[in-house]
């Protein structure tokens, strides 16, 4: 799972626990001028005139590559991960807009405590904003970032997603070679768990849709070199 960038990944966790139970980096909130941001750190993306840098693009990558991407060409991870960085970009955007969802200094100590134990050592966990000449700070704002999206997501859309019993039952009646030798009792958390995944999934990905399809996104057509020209999308 893509740390920064797997938003449905952490929400359909959430959802199975709460259907058991009765149930997406953008990173260091940069708003300055694209004109400003270019004589710092090169520009691979804008989102709605939001930029997003070449630094912010190789840190995610690296952060993923780092937990446990590593077979992946690192030119597919890097392109998906930009691809994430637009999304994320557009969901903390709207969180603002509306003004949805805090984290507090407590969620994001336990996110980051999480974090840490991916590495194989404190010391590894340590030396990774260092290595990427990052500071504790700006790698603790990419996780908080990370948290605001999950959250607003989970009360945009994930609040709205339900699965009835009717419809589980539908399941296990149209699957019944899959649970073989099991009642409808046995199976129907992991049936209603399994349904609103589904659910959230479709919900996000149109929710999604529309943001795109309302947004300015540009995408630098050389990534690599820094030249070039943008390119809508």
């Amino acid at each position: 799972m893509d740390y920064l960038t797997g938003i449905k990944g952490n929400l359909t966790r959430g959802a199975r626990f709460r259907a058991a139970t009765a149930t997406a980096l953008a990173f260091f909130l940069m708003f300055s001028s694209a004109v400003h941001a270019e004589l710092v750190d090169r520009i691979v993306a804008t989102v709605n005139a939001e930029v997003i840098t070449a630094s912010e693009l190789g840190n995610s990558t690296a952060l993923n590559l780092r937990l446990g991407n590593t077979e992946r060409d690192r030119s597919a991870l890097e392109a998906e991960t930009l691809d994430g960085l637009i999304t994320r970009r557009l969901l903390i955007q709207e969180a603002r807009r509306l003004r949805f969802v805090e984290v507090s200094d407590l969620e994001l100590s336990a996110e980051l405590e999480k974090l840490r134990k991916r590495f194989a050592s404190d010391k590894a966990f340590n030396d990774f904003p260092a290595g990427r000449d990052m500071t504790p700070q700006e790698l603790a704002r990419m996780v908080r970032e990370r948290l605001v999206v999950e959250r607003f997501v989970e009360k945009k859309v994930g609040l709205f997603v339900r699965v009835s019993r009717e419809e589980a039952q539908s399941y296990f009646n149209e699957h019944a070679p899959e649970f073989k030798g099991k009642r409808f009792q046995d199976v129907q958390k992991m049936i209603l768990a399994l349904l609103t995944e589904q659910k959230l999934g479709q919900q996000l990905d149109q929710y999604l849709a529309e943001l795109r399809g309302k947004a300015d996104i540009r995408i630098s057509l050389h990534r690599h070199s820094g030249a070039g020209p943008a390119a809508d999308r």
